[in-house]
């Protein structure tokens, strides 16, 4: 029997293949999660074979769902690139997108070459702000789509990234020495102010068994800020390791700086704000993470 395959179930497939779940491909295609289910549902009656399977509680590929969803991405990649091709203004429409200061430099340059020079139809509204802001604009829906760290995902959250918070100073400056510790920290809402906190205060100091002494005496919702008052010696900081400029030095146990666990960066979006428009740019953000995964 000769099959003719909805592109918006292969585009279902390989939204499962990137993110892991039903509920995660959800997000991605912005559609809800019995309609993700009963879209692959139709896709296995299609092919006549079982695409997924239950190991525990979690729904996997089967060998044959592997194979194929690799075949589908193949086959959407083609469609999509025919159809720019013919209708270079198929994708329009505005999208409200929300990003922490300190991953806009590593994600924006993306943003600019592979989706807004693609779609020339397409209106994105940056806004840089802290992760619990952001978590808030999305709740009342002043943004549509955001990247977002935070130290305990959702369950619907798309994991983007899971990565080492460190400590970070000049590396000719000796700023790390000094008692109290002088620290320049970003907000008290950010999970890496948190856990900066948490660690310090439950990590002894360097000779004795009182907890380490220091003093924040800089917070700033900007990494630039941060970044500056550590290059000039002034402070030490803490950020994700992806996101420290080259020039700093990052300071370990060795240095006697206690570990500060790890931070999660997530793409959240809002039931509320299905579109093409977004729907492409989280598919682009998602990309991108998967081409650079970065620490673990």
């Amino acid at each position: 029997m000769k099959i003719n395959f909805d592109m918006d179930l292969l585009r279902t497939l390989v939204a499962f293949a990137d993110t892991g779940s039903f509920k995660a491909a959800s997000q991605i295609i912005f559609r809800s999660q019995p309609a993700v289910s009963a879209q692959m549902k139709k896709l296995e009656e299609m092919v006549g074979t079982d695409l997924f399977e239950k190991r525990g509680r979690e729904v996997v590929f089967t060998e044959s769902g592997a194979r194929f969803a690799l075949q589908a991405r193949q086959i959407l990649s083609l469609h999509d690139r025919i159809a720019e091709d013919w209708r270079e203004d198929s994708v329009s429409g505005r999208v409200r997108f929300g990003i922490p200061d300190d991953y806009s430099r590593v994600v924006l340059p993306h943003i600019l070459n592979n989706v807004i020079e693609k779609y020339e139809g397409l209106s994105i509204d940056i806004l840089t702000n802290t992760s619990p802001l952001l978590i808030k604009m999305l709740q009342d829906s002043e943004i549509d789509l955001a990247v977002i760290a935070t130290a305990a995902p959702l369950e619907d959250d798309i994991v983007l990234r899971r990565e080492e918070i460190v400590w970070v100073t000049a590396p000719d400056k000796d700023t790390h020495t000094r008692s109290p510790l002088p620290l320049a920290l970003f907000s008290d809402e950010s999970p890496v102010y948190r856990a900066t906190l948490a660690a310090l205060q439950r990590f002894p100091a360097r000779h004795g068994d009182e907890p380490l002494r220091f003093r924040v005496g800089v917070t700033s919702k900007s990494w630039v800020v941060l970044t500056t008052v550590a290059e000039n010696g002034y402070a030490v900081t803490t950020m994700a390791r992806s996101v420290v400029p080259r020039g700093l030095r990052i300071l370990t146990e060795e240095d006697g700086f206690p570990q500060l666990g790890q931070v999660a960066l997530v793409l959240r979006g809002t039931p509320d704000s299905q579109s093409i428009a977004t729907s492409h740019l989280a598919q682009e953000i998602l990309d991108f993470f998967k081409a650079r995964p970065g620490p673990s």
